[in-house]
């Protein structure tokens, strides 16, 4: 998430998003607003890199009866071999996509979301 939404959390706002990020954006996903998912970070910051607000990552627990489950096709980082290939190649190669599970809801606070961690350790993740 943004630095600015994670500020809003925690001095006890709400967040409220109602995009429907197929419709609106052209994205292949069913989820409407904010998405989240179960894999760890440091497994997921690969295949969503690029397509999330990096500056935050925040682990919360939230009732799983406020959450929609829905899926989105990602970059297969597994089976993405990008290791030799030229710029070319990288260019106008595929990459293999996947479906993944993933969870959504339009709005909530810290009255339904803990906090669990919060780190900006991925902020720049691919400029190392």
């Amino acid at each position: 998430m943004s630095e600015a939404e994670y500020e809003v959390l925690i001095a006890g706002g709400k967040l409220m998003n109602a995009t429907d990020h197929h419709k609106e954006h052209g994205r292949k996903t069913t989820s409407v607003g904010f998405c989240f998912f179960p894999e760890d970070p440091d497994k997921a910051i690969h295949w969503l890199s690029g397509v999330v607000n990096t500056e935050m990552c925040v682990t919360l627990d939230i009732d799983d009866s406020l959450l929609t489950e829905s899926t989105g096709i990602y970059r297969d980082d597994e089976k993405d071999d990008i290791e030799g290939m030229s710029l070319l190649e990288l260019m106008f190669t595929p990459a293999p996509q996947i479906e993944r599970k993933e969870y959504c809801l339009t709005e909530y606070s810290l009255n339904v979301a803990k906090v669990l961690d919060a780190t900006t350790k991925y902020q720049n993740y691919f400029e190392q």
